[in-house]
């Protein structure tokens, strides 16, 4: 829906100024008049709906969605009215960006419409996920449970991300000053190093470091901007298709990696799973919704091989794990047991809860490791630079005596 500024008096010495989300003019029109206002002017915004919802959309975090979700829940459950629940969170909320949207889901409420179909609108905020499960929610009338439950499911993801970057950001710091250092020392450093040592006969490991020291102080720039173009490049490979594919199976071939993306990303399909089950969402449309929680796309593949194998060929979703390349036996088994129980999300929480632990156990355990071993590398190769620019003036010192 379009959004239209407008101006109003509110009493006789206060005019107001604001936004409205709706279908046309006389819808705002009625909207101010039901605020018991008196419209001056009503003009449209010239940005497109699918525009504006995007441009929306890249301002809001996931931490303001997550408490959007918790707070419409709680007063849900309390048995505040979803348009009266809508319209307390608007007026609490601070992020402008965040109150437009929300006014837009309570405009659709007002006008008939279903929650999750107002949701649609802001793909970026609310994906397939998220959407489905609202839906499964207002048809069986557990709306509260849903968004209190996908708001927990939301959070241990935070929280699992969060585990993730702050695991990565010391060891990347380090990475980082020890390459800089490395960079300028041979490019400025050395440099005015050289002369000193004009016309004497340099031993091989300082010929090969002014040599290179000659090169990069010469063209820096150019090496730079070609670093840069390299990452830039390599990240746009990544991104999709074969590149992504490559990238996935390297992770997953890597003795480090592999444990650490795919316990990461068997916590987020079992969690999400768990969740849909429990929403009533068919078996079909569970595992495709989870798999696209998931970050790597070989793992991806193979939950699609046991989606197509569950229903066209009648198999057990614990049958077709069985003979997923990637995935553990411990989550077959896992599943296999709630599949003859009955209880198979119950099992599907315990098992994200399991792997949730690993996920923690193996970033402190790869944190532990990673950073004095780049310390080590990075000091054994400031040391070689230095031991080689005191090696000719041990030659001099040898040839004095």
């Amino acid at each position: 829906m379009p959004t239209f500024t407008y101006k109003a008096k509110d009493g006789p010495d206060n005019t107001i100024e604001g936004e409205i989300i709706a279908d046309n003019r006389a819808a705002v029109l009625a909207e101010i008049d039901r605020r018991g206002q008196s419209p001056i002017s009503v003009t449209e915004n010239a940005i497109d709906e699918r525009s504006s919802h995007e441009f929306i959309s890249a301002r809001i975090r996931a931490r303001d969605i997550n408490i959007f979700t918790r707070q419409l829940a709680s007063l849900l459950r309390a048995g505040v009215p979803i348009l009266r629940a809508l319209v307390t969170i608007g007026e609490q909320t601070e992020n402008k960006k965040l109150l437009r949207v929300v006014t837009d889901l309570g405009n659709t409420i007002r006008d008939g419409g279903m929650l999750s179909e107002a949701l649609k609108k802001y793909p970026r905020l609310f994906p397939g996920l998220y959407v489905s499960m609202v839906k499964s929610g207002e048809s069986a009338g557990i709306l509260d449970k849903i968004l209190r439950r996908l708001a927990e499911a939301r959070e241990k993801e935070e929280v699992l991300r969060r585990k993730v970057q702050s695991a990565l950001t010391y060891p990347t710091l380090v990475l980082i000053v020890g390459i800089a250092t490395v960079f300028v020392m041979v490019a400025f450093f050395m440099p005015r190093i050289m002369p000193l040592f004009k016309g004497q006969e340099l031993p091989l490991p300082t010929a090969i470091l002014f040599g290179a020291s000659k090169i990069i102080s010469g063209s820096w720039h150019w090496l730079v901007i070609g670093v840069m173009l390299f990452i830039l490049m390599l990240k746009r490979m990544i991104s999709g298709g074969a590149g992504r594919t490559m990238w996935d199976a390297i992770q997953l071939s890597m003795p480090v990696l592999r444990g650490f993306s795919r316990n990461a990303d068997i916590a987020r399909f079992a969690r999400t799973l768990s969740l849909l089950i429990e929403s009533g969402i068919t078996i079909d449309r569970a595992l495709a919704l989870s798999s696209e929680t998931m970050r790597n796309s070989i793992l991806k593949q193979e939950i699609e091989e046991v989606r197509v194998g569950v229903v066209h060929r009648g198999a057990r979703i614990a049958d077709g794990m069985k003979h997923a390349k990637h995935f553990p036996v411990f989550l077959s088994n896992m599943i296999a047991v709630g599949e003859e129980t009955g209880g198979l999300e119950e099992v599907l929480a315990e098992v994200a809860e399991f792997y949730d632990q690993e996920v923690d156990q193996q970033t402190r355990t790869v944190t532990t490791l990673i950073e004095p071993l780049l310390i080590l590398i990075i000091g054994a190769v400031v040391g070689l630079i230095v031991f080689a620019m005191l090696l000719p003036i041990f030659e001099i010192g040898k040839t004095i005596g």
